[in-house]
């Protein structure tokens, strides 16, 4: 008579491996969706800060007379409609930043962690490019008196 053998239907190293693997892919998982809510947040950010940097330069330069320029400063001085009217500015490049600073003091960092930013200046108009850290490049232009 032949015995009936008992088969179990996983060994236990078979059941340390499909427990390792889930394991994994869960982890990943989570690893993933965190990564992707975290950079939504930070490329919103970066674009937002942009804008709200453009806007107060803007505001800066309204009706602002060009002293002179070069291609990592501007010299500038504030219009007659601005809160401190007659006022000298600079604009330049610091560190990987964009800053504006007064002749004697002050310093506003406009926009931060940029890996190349330059002016390219024609007659009256200065251009302002730069190169972000994920490698975005933006444009923007102010026109002075």
């Amino acid at each position: 008579m032949i015995a009936n053998k008992k088969h179990s239907a996983f060994l236990l190293s078979e059941a340390l491996v499909s427990l390792f693997i889930l394991i994994l892919t869960f982890s990943i998982m989570v690893f993933l969706i965190n990564s992707y809510h975290n950079n939504n947040k930070h490329l919103f950010q970066n674009e937002s800060s942009w804008a709200i940097s453009m806007l107060r330069l803007e505001q800066l330069t309204a009706d602002a007379s060009l002293i002179k320029a070069d291609n990592k400063t501007i010299e500038f001085e504030s219009g007659a409609n601005y809160k401190f009217p007659h006022k000298i500015y600079h604009l330049q490049v610091y560190h990987n930043m964009l800053r504006v600073t007064g002749k004697t003091e002050g310093h506003m960092p406009l926009l931060l962690n940029q890996q190349n930013i330059n002016f390219i200046t024609k007659g009256h108009t200065v251009q302002i490019n730069a190169i972000d850290q994920f490698q975005r490049k933006w444009e923007y232009y102010l026109d002075f008196q």
